[in-house]
Order: C-alpha cells, then structure tokens, then sequence
C-alpha cells in the first residue's frame, strides 16, 4: 500500500512514517515508480510503535521492543521487554518526584501571597 493509504488507516502522518521507514521501524519495498511500497501488516506495526512511543520510549527503545509482540499484538513478556519497561517506569518515578516538588513550592509560593497584600511588582 502507498503511504498516503497507511497514514489515513493508521492515522499517522506521512512525514512522520517516513521518519520511522529512515528509521528502520518499518518495512518498505518500491515501486516501479520509485514510491514505497508498505505491506498490509504495516498498519499493525505502526500502532505497535504508536504505542510505545505514548508511553515515553525513543526510537531505540522501540526498535529493541517491536520484536517482542505476539502474534495476537500483546507485548510479550521477553526479559527485554521487561528490563525496558521498568526502567522506564523508574524514569517516570522520578520525573514524579521532581514535579511533585517543583509543584509544592509553587503553591507555597502563591499560598504565602494570599496572607497580607503585596505591591504590584513593576
């Protein structure tokens, strides 16, 4: 199928299956005409790889994780699915912690201009 058909089942721009075709996520062939050339189980992959980018891995993570679905478009539980996937939960951890904080001394911050009345700053 033509890109422009894998982007309207997919719902992801042209440009952006380009980008991961350069990347070696997808599989392409070419036409006569010099156009890509995508299989039907391209529309599958693609969400495979919408999925794993939603969840915060970059194009290496993905690549590493693209062969460890089954067949019925589960994540399997290989060792490297599951090294990549807690480290990343480990990352989003401590990315909670350091918004948390960063949270609380904003709202001490505003909480302490809501006792006496301050100068408009100039």
């Amino acid at each position: 199928m033509l890109i422009s058909e894998l982007s309207q089942r997919s719902g992801v721009s042209a440009r952006a299956l380009r980008h991961y075709d350069r990347s070696g996520l997808l599989e392409a062939g070419r036409r006569s005409n010099g156009y890509r050339d995508f299989p039907e189980s391209s529309v599958e992959r693609v969400r495979r790889i919408r999925a794993l980018l939603e969840v915060g891995l970059d194009l290496s993570g993905v690549a590493d994780l693209l062969p460890c679905f089954a067949p019925d478009g589960q994540l399997g539980g290989c060792e490297r699915a599951r090294r990549r996937l807690t480290d990343r939960i480990a990352d989003l951890d401590r990315s909670l912690v350091a918004i948390t904080r960063a949270r609380d001394l904003l709202a001490a911050e505003v909480a302490r201009w809501d006792r006496p009345a301050l100068p408009d700053c100039r």
